[in-house]
């Protein structure tokens, strides 16, 4: 009974946290980080109107990175690229040495409208 009752627990604590990892953000989470990477950049954002993936190289320049790039759309009328961390990242990369490779920093770019 007691080894089940462990079994129980352990099994209860694994589905929590699989069921915490693919949770969705939630409503206006994603504005709020890109607004604060912008702002984090020193650039006048004022309040995200809309935010897309990034289309073509730049994307997949970024993705390489390990980071995520979104075309951001500001109340202010100015337009950025917004490369940041990926939401879930994995374990962190190890260079040849075996130490971790730390994760990449935001970037912020403006962008003609």
């Amino acid at each position: 009974m007691r080894k089940a009752a462990i079994v129980a627990l352990v099994f209860g604590c694994f589905v929590i946290g699989v069921a915490r990892a693919d949770m969705p953000p939630l409503p206006g989470e994603q504005e709020r980080q890109l607004l604060y990477t912008i702002e984090h950049a020193n650039y006048a954002c004022g309040k995200v109107d809309s935010f897309k993936s990034a289309p073509g190289s730049d994307a997949d320049r970024y993705a390489r990175e390990g980071l995520d790039a979104y075309v951001v759309s500001c109340s202010s009328g100015k337009i950025y690229l917004v490369a940041v961390p990926r939401r879930r990242p994995g374990p962190p990369l190890r260079d040849p040495n075996g130490l971790p490779v730390p994760y990449p920093d935001p970037v912020v770019k403006p962008m003609s409208p």
